[in-house]
């Protein structure tokens, strides 16, 4: 019994030893990871898979998910809240071209990397307090 507790003291420690030395090797600020990942999800625009993570992100920034969290919250935004910030603005480029006036609201979701009309109508409600066909009808119509 006292083996047991012994064994789980020594596998506690080098978890602390771990999350020290992830620590160190991170080396840099939320502000410069933040920087990585508008970067990274404005030149890949990896915002146009719905299937996206955090996890995916932060391998690409090369950190963790812990680290993409805080870097994002330091900018008063959840991760879902920033990618559907980038997949707004394209739905808004989509919708205001009139050779895209005919598209099905389905096609415009998808090319925006929403997961479904709904999702994209619930947030373009909240940024412009109408929906994506009435957004579109609105802007056409000048």
């Amino acid at each position: 019994m006292a083996e047991k507790g012994k064994l789980r003291e020594l596998i506690n420690g080098n978890r602390r030893i771990k999350i020290v030395i992830s620590r160190k090797r991170q080396g840099v600020s939320f502000e410069e990871l933040f920087s990585r990942m508008e970067e990274a999800i404005l030149k890949k625009e990896l915002y146009l898979d719905s299937s996206f993570s955090r996890t995916r992100l932060a391998r690409e920034v090369g950190s963790n998910r812990t680290y993409v969290t805080k870097a994002l919250k330091t900018h008063g935004m959840g991760f879902y809240d920033y990618l559907n910030r980038f997949r707004l603005k394209r739905a808004k480029q989509i919708l205001s071209q009139k050779e895209n006036s005919t598209m099905l609201m389905e096609e415009v979701a998808c090319g925006s990397g929403f997961s479904s009309v709904r999702v994209m109508n619930y947030c373009m409600m909240q940024s412009e307090g109408f929906t994506a066909s009435q957004y579109r009808k609105k802007i056409l119509k000048r």
